[in-house]
């Protein structure tokens, strides 16, 4: 068979809108891997194959002066429009090839706009991406294409659907032996909401970038019919700050880095929703209901080319000699004999499976509260399985918060007095180092402001504690206690000369205390009642790896520890820093309250 005879040129594209020159990263390694994978065998049927990318990457496409001439804006607003946009003035202008029947263009992630543009040459496309079902065996492709000979040869590496099933029922095996069937607690109705990295092109709607704030009203709905609404971020978003704003909003929200396979095995799992994350497709074979909150411009008809098909799930094979044959085959006539292809093709070029680990232990078993004891947050302790989102390993003092969200569930006992008003001690350590940055930490408990107390240590102590006082209203029907720590400009001690350590650390939370507080509750506070904070210069002091300034977070509401750094660092490379006062400011809408707390004074680590 000669296979020049249908396709003269094999041309292999990515969504080459999203580059430097639009202030994105780009991930040209999609490309390449196609280039490469598909290369190989083009070249033993004589197919002449090249690359188009763009400038930034080093490529020949002027994405900056394809903006210019599309009048949109280099910026991610200006990629979200280009992904619909009419690109006829583009090939006009000479920025964009004109593509002709005589091209195979093989693209990862393509925008419907780049498709059209292909499509009205003439040419044909396979768009080709990683299967979102990713809890299989194995990874696989989905693919689509606006070529019926192309659409049917697809179909011999069509995956069979009832093998996802089979795939699921081992995983729900499997989480059976190791993990807890609940999350959280077997008498809480949680529902599941899944983040996805900030820019992809799967939130592009209307040619706009949806945001998890733009379904607000939706979520509140769904979170009304369960006790949590638990938010998953991506594992590859490294800011939250896009589900912050939506949690907010949300006063039964809570947040988990837990593996996503354990949670659809959750037998308290209610319901999964998200924008239009590739699990809210996968949750259907664990049985659990979905909610799409967005319909993306790329899965929507209306965007696509007539002749583009559906996506069909398929193996690697593809790839193979045989696949690429068949692409390219005139009708009738007969692709190289079949040989085998390895399964394990996608796991071994991606080296993740996107949330599917082998020695996951699943959700861990909760202890539920005890009142009026000290639960430790160190190696070993039960008060650990607390820590839902958020947090570094437990080592023997405490744990440190991991980024700028740290979030601890803790499920309430039937028995708990919630009659009364509850007060919640915390204590940890605030992390300071050289860095003239003042750190600045808040805390949340169950979305609610709180009443705070400062109890300030002495001379001498190593600790301060902040209290949190729970209006007995608010716990009349809760039946877990969630505590979230929001962390601004968490610093990593590698970079203050503290050591090696490349951490980024906030807060470390040592332990709590919860307890019945029967005092009587003042009734009047006077209107933004202020009391100024001593400042006293805090002396100079060593420390070998890190420094750490103590405090102990109690914030119910916005309430805010923010460290204020007196004196200069010292130039030693191991690290000096200085023992810092603390300022805790609580802010509710009619008063405004500042507190001068306590000082920490020399401690040498």
């Amino acid at each position: 068979m000669t296979a020049a005879a249908r396709f003269r040129e094999i041309v292999f594209m990515d969504d080459f809108f999203r580059s430097s020159a639009n202030t994105l990263q780009s991930h040209p390694s999609n490309r390449r891997f196609l280039s490469q994978a598909f290369g190989l065998p083009a070249k033993r049927l004589d197919i002449p194959c090249r690359e188009m990318f763009a400038r930034s990457d080093g490529g020949e496409l002027d994405v900056a002066a394809m903006m210019d001439v599309l009048s949109l804006p280099r910026r991610p607003e200006g990629w979200a429009k280009a992904s619909v946009a009419d690109l006829r003035p583009l090939t006009e202008a000479g920025l964009l090839p004109r593509f002709n029947p005589d091209m195979l263009v093989i693209g990862w992630g393509l925008p419907p706009s780049l498709m059209h543009s292909i499509d009205f040459g003439g040419a044909s496309f396979i768009d080709l991406e990683i299967e979102p079902i990713r809890f299989a065996s194995h990874l696989a492709f989905c693919a689509r294409t606006n070529d019926r000979l192309i659409e049917t040869a697809l179909a011999a590496w069509r995956i069979d659907e009832e093998a996802c099933w089979n795939e699921a029922a081992v995983l729900q095996g499997y989480f059976s032996r190791r993990s807890s069937p609940f999350l959280f607690d077997r008498d809480l109705s949680v529902g599941l909401f899944c983040g996805q990295t900030a820019i992809d092109l799967a939130l592009v709607r209307g040619g706009e970038i949806a945001r998890p704030i733009d379904v607000l009203e939706d979520v509140r709905e769904l979170a009304a019919s369960v006790d949590l609404l638990v938010i998953k971020p991506h594992p590859y978003e490294p800011d939250p700050r896009h589900l912050m704003q939506l949690a907010a909003q949300i006063p039964n929200a809570a947040w988990t880095d837990g593996n996503i396979y354990a949670l659809l095995c959750a037998q308290n799992l209610k319901f999964i929703c998200g924008l239009s994350s590739g699990t809210l497709h996968e949750a259907t074979y664990f049985m659990k209901p979905s909610r799409r909150l967005i319909a993306p411009d790329r899965n929507n008809r209306g965007c696509l080319p007539t002749a583009c098909s559906n996506w069909i799930s398929v193996g690697p094979g593809i790839a193979s000699l045989e696949g690429l044959a068949r692409f390219c085959a005139n009708p009738g006539e007969l692709a190289p004999r079949s040989s085998r292809f390895p399964d394990d093709a996608l796991d071994r070029v991606f080296a993740s499976r996107w949330g599917l680990d082998a020695h996951s232990s699943g959700l861990p078993t909760l202890p539920r509260l005890a009142l009026d004891r000290v639960h430790e947050f160190r190696t070993g302790q039960a008060a650990t399985a607390w820590l839902s989102f958020g947090w570094h390993a437990p080592e023997g003092t405490g744990v440190w918060t991991a980024g700028e969200r740290a979030c601890i569930v803790i499920p309430l006992d039937a028995a708990t007095d919630t009659t009364h008003p509850l007060s919640v001690d915390i204590e940890g350590l605030l992390f300071v180092g050289t860095s003239p940055r003042n750190p600045l930490v808040r805390a949340w408990v169950n979305g609610q402001r709180a009443d705070v107390q400062a109890a300030g240590g002495t001379t001498g102590e190593t600790d301060a504690r902040f209290k949190l006082s729970i209006r007995s209203d608010d716990m009349e029907k809760a039946r877990v206690l969630v505590i979230e720590f929001d962390v601004t400009d968490p610093q990593r001690p590698c970079d203050s000369g503290l050591g090696s350590d490349d951490r980024r650390l906030g807060f470390h939370l040592q332990r709590l205390a919860v307890r019945p507080d029967r005092a009587p509750v003042r009734e009047e506070v006077p209107a933004r009642a202020h009391r100024t904070p001593r400042r006293r210069r805090i002396g100079r002091h060593t420390a070998k790896a890190w420094i750490a300034a103590m405090a102990c977070i109690g914030v119910f509401g916005a309430a805010v520890l923010q460290a204020n750094t007196s004196g200069a660092a010292a130039p030693q490379a191991a690290g000096t820093s200085r023992w810092i006062q603390i300022k805790h400011a609580a802010a509710s809408g009619t008063a405004l309250m500042l507190d001068d707390v306590h000082r920490l004074l020399p401690h040498r680590i």
